[in-house]
C-alpha cells in the first residue's frame, strides 16, 4: 500500500500489488518514446480517498500502519485513521515532520513563527509539549535529526535556519547564510544542514556537532 497527496485536495491509498488489483486495473499499456518501448504500466482506481483538506495536499507521512499524517496549503495538518477515513487531529500549520522519541513526536511550524512539538500519544489534547519562539516570521520547514530524539532544524521566512535541542529553550545554532526567505532545510550526512531560499541559493553548512 502507498498513499499520495494531490492538488485536488485529497489523499488516495493505492494497492501496488498488481495480483490483488487486477479487478480494478485497466489493461496494461506499453508506451513508446523516441522509438523505444518503455516499461509496462498499469492504471487503476484508488482503494480509499481521504477528504477534508480545502486546498492542495503538499505532504503526507505514513509511519504507522493505520495512521497517516498530512499537511496542506490550507495551513493545516491532519491525522487520519486509515480504516475509518476520519481525521482525529486538525491543526493550522505550514510544515510538519515526525520523529523524536520512538519516532512518535510531531514537529510543526506555522505562520505565527512558533515551532511546536506535539505528542499524539496523549489523547484528548492538542497542547504542545514544547514551544520554541525564536523565529521572527513564518516557519517554512522543520526536520528531525533521525539519529537523535532531541534535535531538529527549522527554516523561516526571517532568513534564518535554526538548530534545536528539546532540552534547551534557545536554538543551539543559528545559520544566516541566506539573504531572503528560507523555503526549506534538512539534515545532510548527520553533521551538515542543507537549505534553499528565495535568493535562489542552495547552502550547505558543514561541521555541525550536536550529538
Amino acid at each position: 500500500m502507498v498513499c499520495s497527496g494531490s492538488w485536488d485536495c485529497t489523499i488516495n491509498l493505492w494497492n501496488v500489488n498488481t495480483s490483488e488489483t487486477d479487478d480494478v486495473s485497466v489493461p496494461v499499456k506499453k508506451r513508446k518514446k523516441d522509438g523505444r518501448v518503455e516499461e509496462p504500466q498499469s492504471e487503476g482506481e484508488a482503494l480509499t480517498t481521504l477528504v477534508g483538506h480545502t486546498q492542495c495536499v503538499s505532504s503526507v507521512v505514513w509511519l504507522e500502519r493505520g495512521i497517516i499524517y498530512s499537511a496542506s496549503w490550507d495551513h493545516s495538518i491532519r491525522r487520519w485513521d486509515v480504516e475509518t477515513g476520519k481525521d482525529s487531529l486538525n491543526m493550522v500549520i505550514n510544515c510538519l515532520d515526525i520523529g523524536g522519541e520512538s519516532s512518535a513526536l510531531i514537529a510543526a511550524g506555522g505562520s505565527d513563527s512558533v515551532l511546536r512539538i506535539l505528542d499524539p500519544r496523549k489523547p484528548g489534547t492538542l497542547s504542545p509539549i514544547f514551544q520554541f519562539a525564536s523565529h521572527n516570521s513564518w516557519i517554512s520547514s522543520c526536520k528531525w535529526l533521525r539519529k537523535s530524539w532531541f534535535h531538529l532544524v527549522s527554516a523561516s521566512y526571517d532568513g534564518q535556519v535554526m538548530l534545536w535541542d528539546l532540552r534547551t529553550a534557545w536554538p543551539v545554532a543559528v545559520i544566516d547564510t541566506h539573504k531572503d526567505n528560507v523555503l526549506c532545510a534538512d539534515w545532510w550526512k548527520d553533521d551538515s544542514v542543507i537549505s534553499g531560499g528565495v535568493d535562489s541559493k542552495l547552502c550547505i553548512s558543514y561541521g555541525i556537532s550536536v550529538l
